[in-house]
């Protein structure tokens, strides 16, 4: 049971960017359009409403210079949350104080005249911000190079595809000088190339004292680049304070929330009933659907898509193989993958030697282990039944995709792949 935690609250002041208390938003939910109307009329105020809270007591504050990665399933109020930091909806009770200039990225392209061009936009947007033209004329150069949509800046934004209208909006809004930036999950529809760009941009932001509320649901981006982490969950705070154990919590909710959906005791069930439901990329082979179940787990032994950096993982796999297959050119295989679809780690029971003989049951359960040295990010489990006659392996059954998972790690780590290394470090004479 998920609980909201209290925590201290302090009074605005100049160390303090944003300070939240007891925020709620309600909303007025009918079910026929005429009972908004006959509840306006009611002599005795009967409602014919029922009451949703899109936020519900959220308390929190921010220093200036921090930033805070916002994380939640959809309809959690994250972004009900940024709208009222920005003054786009007023709420039905709390406080909130915002010191500093605020830019913001809420849905995509909110703010913008879509029958305006690029240019007009920029313009417009700098108005909003309390800008003159002439101090526009100065960072126009800045907008349009960071932008680097060409042409496109002197067409109408409603010709804009998602990723120009991204590349726009951000633009702006880190060229108008803000002290407090608040960005809602608009740079998911950037290129990673854009992504990258704009993610150095807002370090050096971070570096200068500009104050971030970033929403996302990348844990590792929030990881990386938060110093604070808020949970939210129908509208309540459930955890706010130090990112990792945030995100931790987190990843493990949401894991839990997914494992209750699958049968506690597969393995022990028949093969019938074990059948894993999978969502591959892609699935192909010979004789598709002889991959029955698979399933990872940490090292405790839990079934879990969220594996630490460092722990020993299980990868367990069980097939039913037709009887009319040879089983000793048999080989069971997995294969990790980023999200680009580089294979990043490879085994085989072939190449283990391991040569399966004919028995009672062509049913066959194998279980891979191995220390996780994979840094934190998101990665693609493939798994394969393969025929090893010839030398290039043919494929009975292959499913790109049979698990998604993330790697979390407690620090800071560079390069993709870490294996332990021995070093050897000797003082030379002078």
């Amino acid at each position: 049971m998920y609980y909201k935690k209290g925590f201290m609250m302090t009074n605005l002041n100049e160390d303090n960017a944003v300070l939240v208390k007891d925020l709620t938003k309600v909303y007025k939910l009918y079910d026929n359009p005429k009972d908004r109307l006959k509840e306006s009329l009611s002599f005795i105020r009967k409602k014919y409403h029922s009451e949703f809270y899109a936020l519900n007591g959220v308390s929190f504050s921010i220093k200036k210079g921090q930033t805070l990665g916002i994380i939640g399933k959809n309809g959690s109020g994250k972004s009900t949350l940024l709208k009222i930091l920005t003054g786009v909806l007023t709420p039905t009770s709390g406080s909130v104080m915002v010191n500093g200039k605020v830019a913001a990225l809420l849905e995509l392209g909110a703010g913008f005249n879509v029958e305006y061009t690029g240019i007009e936009n920029i313009y417009l947007q700098g108005t909003i911000m309390g800008y003159s033209r002439e101090q526009m004329d100065q960072r126009l150069d800045g907008i349009l190079n960071f932008a680097d949509i060409g042409e496109y800046i002197y067409q109408p934004v409603k010709t804009y595809s998602s990723g120009m209208f991204a590349r726009l909006a951000f633009a702006v809004a880190i060229n108008v000088d803000p002290e407090v930036l608040i960005i809602d999950e608009a740079l998911a529809v950037g290129d990673m190339k854009f992504q990258a760009k704009c993610f150095n941009r807002l370090t050096e932001l971070k570096e200068n004292g500009v104050t971030i509320l970033f929403v996302g649901h990348d844990v590792s981006s929030i990881r990386t680049f938060c110093d604070l982490a808020l949970w939210l969950h129908e509208g309540e705070v459930i955890e706010y304070g130090n990112t990792l154990d945030v995100t931790a919590e987190y990843m493990k909710y949401m894991n839990d929330d997914v494992s209750t959906l699958e049968a506690s005791a597969a393995i022990e069930m028949s093969l019938n009933k074990i059948a894993t439901d999978f969502d591959p990329i892609n699935r192909w082979g010979s004789q598709q659907g002889i991959i029955k179940y698979v399933e990872m787990f940490n090292s405790k032994g839990e079934k879990s898509t969220v594996i630490n950096f460092g722990e020993t993982v299980s990868i367990k796999i069980i097939t039913e193989v037709p009887k009319e297959v040879d089983l000793k050119f048999v080989s069971i295989a997995f294969s990790i993958k980023n999200k680009v679809g580089t294979d990043l780690m490879v085994s085989t029971t072939y190449d283990h030697n391991h040569r399966f003989t004919k028995a009672n049951t062509n049913a066959i359960e194998v279980t891979f282990e191995f220390e996780n040295y994979l840094r934190d990010d998101e990665y693609i489990l493939v798994v394969a039944i393969e025929e090893r006659k010839n030398l290039q392996p043919e494929y009975f059954d292959y499913i790109e995709g049979a698990k998604y998972f993330k790697v979390i790690s407690e620090k800071k780590i560079f390069g993709y792949f870490h294996p332990p290394v021995s070093q050897t470090i000797n003082f030379m004479k002078e």
